[in-house]
């Protein structure tokens, strides 16, 4: 597929930063930028910055940035243009019909792996919503089954929620007539393998479909509810996992949710699809399902993006409640507030819904809802009676969850109220706790000290040349494309700007680096059309990758002058006031380096001299390059002897 310039162009106009990182985290306004914790690594505290004046993001923490096209791939792992058909489709900008042109051979090879399932996964889910609301099949079974569940069709289609037919091959048969290869539809988990043969039948046939999309709206995967009764056949089937599908990062129905959920800065958790989308449906939005698995600490992290406030909502049978002490931990641990609903036995959060009613039923949450200490005490409380052991033994179950919990005076709080409850002296379970934490660090360290000496390869040495500082002829090259980038336009005196004085000090000074060196070569360019380039030609125009993250690293901003300096008397100088003193600092420096760098190239030349006059004609250059080094050191005001 080859999208037109002018409709990239287009897209790049529409997309606002702010809008589409905001559609995965959480952000929060912080002077003229926006500041959340970082999507692609974990953090507690917030490194990642997004600035819509750039129209761009960087984290500080792991060094990812770029535009919103860049942070699309990055979030989704997914090639330039399935992030430009994303952002295409969130702005409702169409991309002409000659652009989907079948790929050439040359583009299938290259073309990411991802991307590949991603449109597999995409025309499969076109093909079940087809099945269920345009086929008799379709709305004889799955349609009907559907509304005797109580789901509206409004509620289907905002989940595109599918049938698969009875037939043996019927998606295999429609997708490969696309000129899918069957390899790609086995790898997206769509079809099997039969054993021995070279065919191939429908993973999810006969059975009605729940798409399983990503926090982006891509689906990944794929739900499948049998609706015969036949006890051989499982009720639920689930998409394998895949290069684009984990269950263990994925939660069901974010999506859907995640607006409603940063709203109310709270969130519903249940188990299964049709609880999430039954709830959906009644006007409780924000819910989401842990998708067929235990709850993990990817999708914890994942919700973390969106809210810190988490009510679990669990079935009254004894595996819903040992699935809910095994969230309550994970959830502790990574710094989310948990409450706990459990509902009568028998009953799910859907079935209890069709029950009661919708206003019966919030009513039921606030009432019945508790935070985890007063939840999980009444639970290992229970058949304990007098017996002092499983009581201790109660307390220390306590204990170990609270003393996951990061905040201090949060794990405080807790403390002070398991006292109460259990009628125990806070400062006992305080020290219970202490003594937790110290045999969790000591067992430890002890693991990975074991795994370093497993590790740790014989005879390995270190080289005793290997540099531990950075190479200071690089910062300087480095200073110089970030003076250029954000003063270039600036006036240095009354004829000259910012971009003439520099190019013209540099001359013929070829950098070290390769990427510092093209994007200097740019600017030249440029200055001899007449143009001066700033940093926006980098981001929005120029198409390579590597260039246009080493621009958003140098312009990005760590720090943000606190509101509260503007309330002081004192004034902040900006460094733009004294540009021609700091370029011409900067200059004097990148020049001393260049000569040092040209003075150890020297010496290594007289090393290796074989005779009196080479010898002779280095030992010159050596003198003079020793002068010049000392004269730009007298003028840095450094001293070399």
């Amino acid at each position: 597929m080859r999208i037109p310039s002018s409709t990239i162009q287009e897209i790049q106009q529409a997309a606002d930063i702010v809008e589409v990182v905001g559609d995965f985290v959480n952000l929060k306004k912080k002077g003229k930028d926006y500041k959340a914790c970082c999507p692609f690594h974990n953090e507690k505290t917030p490194s990642f910055s997004v600035s819509p004046q750039r129209n761009i993001f960087k984290c500080f923490g792991c060094g990812k940035g770029g535009d919103a096209i860049t942070f699309v791939m990055e979030i989704e792992s997914v090639g330039y243009v399935e992030a430009l058909k994303y952002l295409a489709k969130k702005y409702q900008i169409e991309i002409p019909e000659e652009a989907y042109q079948p790929p050439t051979d040359e583009e299938l090879q290259a073309q990411n792996e991802k991307d590949s399932l991603l449109i597999a996964l995409e025309q499969a889910k076109v093909f079940f919503q087809q099945q269920l609301f345009e086929t008799e099949e379709g709305k004889n079974i799955g349609l009907n089954y559907f509304k005797e569940r109580g789901f509206q069709e409004k509620t289907l289609k905002s989940f595109e929620m599918g049938y698969s037919p009875e037939a043996w091959e019927a998606l295999f048969q429609h997708l490969t007539q696309k000129h899918f290869k069957p390899a790609i539809l086995e790898k997206a988990g769509l079809v099997i393998k039969r054993e021995g043969k070279d065919q191939y039948f429908d993973r999810f046939r006969d059975r009605v479909i729940f798409p399983i999309h990503n926090v982006a709206g891509r689906v990944v995967g794929f739900g499948g509810r049998t609706l015969r009764k036949d006890k051989n056949i499982a009720k639920y089937i689930n998409s394998p996992e895949t290069a684009v599908y984990q269950k263990s990062q994925v939660l069901y129905g974010l999506y859907q949710a995640r607006q409603a959920i940063r709203q109310v800065d709270s969130c519903y958790l249940v188990e299964g699809y049709a609880d999430t989308v039954a709830l959906h449906q009644a006007g409780i939005e924000n819910v989401v399902a842990s998708s067929g698995t235990s709850l993990t600490t990817e999708q914890i992290r994942l919700l973390r993006r969106f809210t810190k406030q988490v009510t679990l909502l669990y079935d009254g049978d004894e595996a819903g409640l040992q699935a809910s002490l095994r969230g309550v931990d994970l959830l502790l641990e990574e710094g989310l507030q948990v409450r706990i609903v459990i509902f009568p036995a028998g009953e799910d959060p859907d079935s209890y819904l069709q029950k009661v009613g919708t206003n019966a039923f919030q009513t039921f949450i606030q009432k019945e809802q508790e935070d985890f200490i007063t939840f999980k005490t009444k639970l290992l409380l229970k058949g304990v009676a007098d017996d002092p052991f499983k009581r201790a033994q109660a307390i220390k179950e306590v204990v170990s969850s609270i003393i996951k919990i990061p905040d201090a005076i949060h794990r405080m709080v807790f403390f002070k109220a398991c006292s109460e409850q259990f009628r125990v002296e806070e400062q006992v379970l305080i020290s219970e706790g202490n003594k937790l934490i110290r045999q969790q660090k000591k067992f430890k360290n002890t693991t990975q000290k074991e795994t370093a000496e497993v590790q740790k390869l014989p005879d390995e040495k270190v080289s005793e040349d290997k540099t531990t500082s950075f190479n200071t002829l690089i910062l300087q090259e480095q200073e110089s494309i970030r003076l250029l980038l954000h003063y270039a336009d600036q006036p240095i005196d009354d004829t000259r700007y910012l971009v003439h004085y520099l190019l013209e000090e540099l001359g013929d000074i070829q950098f070290e680096t390769p990427l510092y060196q093209e994007i200097l070569t740019i600017y030249k360019e440029a200055l001899r059309r007449g143009e001066v380039l700033n940093a926006d030609f980098f981001i929005q125009t120029h198409d390579n990758p590597a260039i246009k993250k080493a621009v958003i690293d140098l312009i990005s901003d760590r720090h943000v002058l606190s509101e509260h300096w503007k309330e002081k008397k004192a004034r902040i100088p900006q460094k733009d006031e004294v540009l021609q003193e700091v370029t011409y600092t900067h200059l004097m420096r990148l020049k001393f380096r260049f000569v040092q760098k040209m003075i150890e190239e020297n010496k290594a030349k007289l090393l290796k001299a074989t005779n009196d006059e080479e010898q002779e004609r280095f030992l010159h250059i050596h003198q003079t390059l020793k002068n010049t080094e000392r004269e730009i050191a007298q003028a840095l005001g450094n001293v070399i002897r």
